[in-house]
């Protein structure tokens, strides 16, 4: 690595005075230099927060969509731009600089890659930052479509969350941003999974085709998390009858026979603590975020029924929805709203 290079990171990860750094970045030959880690001085300037220097090094034409050149492994996280996303509300303005330069930039400077980069934006926006972040991305960067794999934002975050997520609090906290950004744009919430674009064999079979995020949440996600619940279960109580081949193997004289209960001693308790935190995943998803989020879609149907019914705007004798009054078709919605955790029956059908 070049000696101002070197320099330049010190001064950002020691948060140094702007005339210091910006000293180093004249001096830099190649502005998008990646150091031993893979980072270049954007990366740099991205994890540590740094939006004055991050505005500097776009400005003499740093690269936010760059990967590294010897990757080891996969990781779609290594670009500045979705780094910034992944990190978080923290990082709220750094995320707004960013996507002012990729507004402003034409998309003819971008290759192919970059290209994919770019379109996951407003799926990471939706995961991992705020509301904010999300609309900003969906106005001015044009990143509200499918990402690679046919997923719409919404659907992404929900099966990201649905499949992967252990901490509760955390889930919560997505789930609720996301109600916050369905409810202020619920062009989304009918959206469905329509594999077009992937040309490889077997692509129209996709299980998802033709699903919306929420019948994929509730008629699949669901079920696998409540599978590995049942698996976790048995495991857990395979153990506490003693159903072990443990002791065949290595008996008490063994010297690293301590050492083993402790890791075996450990591992139970984490598998109770992970057990515990998806049945409470579970339950916060059938009781509370499922039917909020299917009284969103069904909103509009609400709202249609109540100006059939109403004096002025509908008031036909002759049809029998006229007859509801508004406290029949509150009963109504609100079994329907809160029936979708309870049974699959027309709820499928509907949403898959």
């Amino acid at each position: 690595m070049e000696v101002h290079d070197t320099r330049l990171r010190i001064c950002i990860i020691a948060q140094r005075d702007i005339s210091e750094i910006t000293s180093h970045i004249d001096k830099i030959v190649n502005i998008n230099y990646q150091c031993n880690t893979r980072f270049t001085s954007l990366h740099t300037a991205v994890v540590y927060n740094n939006v004055p220097v991050a505005s500097l090094l776009l400005e003499r034409g740093a690269d936010m969509t760059v990967l590294p050149l010897k990757k080891t492994f996969k990781d779609d996280y290594e670009c500045p731009l979705l780094m910034a996303l992944k990190l978080g509300e923290s990082h709220e303005e750094m995320q707004l600089l960013l996507l002012r330069v990729l507004k402003n930039t034409s998309r003819d400077k971008f290759h192919s890659t970059a290209l994919k980069t770019i379109a996951r934006v407003t799926h990471y926006a939706m995961m991992y930052s705020t509301e904010r972040i999300f609309f900003a991305t969906q106005h001015d960067c044009q990143g509200s479509g499918e990402n690679s794999a046919g997923y719409h934002p919404l659907m992404f975050t929900l099966v990201r969350v649905g499949r992967l997520e252990e901490d509760v609090d955390k889930c919560k906290h997505i789930m609720e941003k996301v109600l916050k950004i369905v409810d202020k744009d619920s062009s989304m919430l009918w959206q469905r999974f329509r594999p077009v674009k992937l040309q490889r064999i077997g692509a129209a079979k996709h299980p998802h085709t033709g699903c919306t995020a929420l019948g994929i949440l509730a008629f699949e996600i669901m079920r696998d998390r409540k599978k590995c619940l049942l698996e976790l279960k048995d495991n857990i109580a395979h153990k506490e009858r003693g159903d072990t081949t443990f002791n065949t193997f290595m008996p008490p004289t063994h010297p690293q026979y301590n050492d083993m209960m402790e890791w075996l001693v450990q591992s139970d308790k984490k598998e109770k603590e992970i057990d515990a935190n998806n049945r409470k995943i579970m339950a916060y998803f059938s009781n509370e975020f499922i039917p909020c989020l299917f009284a969103q879609m069904i909103r509009p149907m609400r709202i249609a029924l109540g100006m059939s019914t109403h004096i002025r705007l509908g008031d036909e004798r002759n049809c029998r929805i006229g007859q509801l009054d508004a406290d029949v078709m509150n009963i109504t919605f609100n079994e329907l709203v809160h029936g979708i955790s309870k049974s699959e029956v027309g709820f499928k059908h509907m949403l898959c």
